[in-house]
């Protein structure tokens, strides 16, 4: 690219065929120790004073402390997400122990036995089609009854 067109661009040249004014490049001498040449601009931003000494360092500790905070936070989250697992594995051990019970104690109960109880024992009788009331319900939901359902 040109150098002149890119406005923001400062060089020592000019661009052309012949050169108006050529501008000495002073370089510090390597003898001399003691000669250090600053550029007038630079030498006012090299000097720090102390109140933004202490922003910078104020800055840089919350950062710290917002990191350590967030190793923390990575930390617990981690440690809850394994306690989630390990209490989804407990309560899959419960449910199939529990229907297991369940299992067994339905394999105890003998129908037939109770059927034989509530009609000889107790004088109960099968209900015939005609005791038989069935209701629609318009909803899913459960149904509260608060009187008699009135027959046909």
């Amino acid at each position: 690219m040109n150098n002149q067109n890119m406005g923001y661009y400062k060089s020592e040249y000019v661009n052309g065929n012949t050169v108006r004014e050529a501008a000495p490049i002073s370089r510090p001498n390597p003898q001399r120790k003691d000669e250090r040449r600053v550029h007038p601009q630079s030498e006012k931003s090299l000097s720090i004073n102390g109140t933004s000494v202490f922003i910078m360092g104020m800055i840089s500790l919350a950062c710290i402390v917002m990191c350590v905070v967030y190793l923390g936070m990575q930390s617990k989250i981690s440690e809850t997400r394994t306690n989630i697992s390990t209490l989804k594995s407990q309560i899959s051990t419960v449910q199939s122990q529990n229907d297991a019970l369940n299992y067994s104690i339905n394999s105890y109960i003998d129908t037939d036995y109770i059927y034989k109880t509530a009609k000889k024992d107790l004088g109960m009788k099968q209900a015939g089609e005609e005791q038989i009331v069935t209701y629609h319900s318009s909803n899913n939901g459960y149904m509260v009854q608060y009187g008699d359902i009135p027959t046909k």
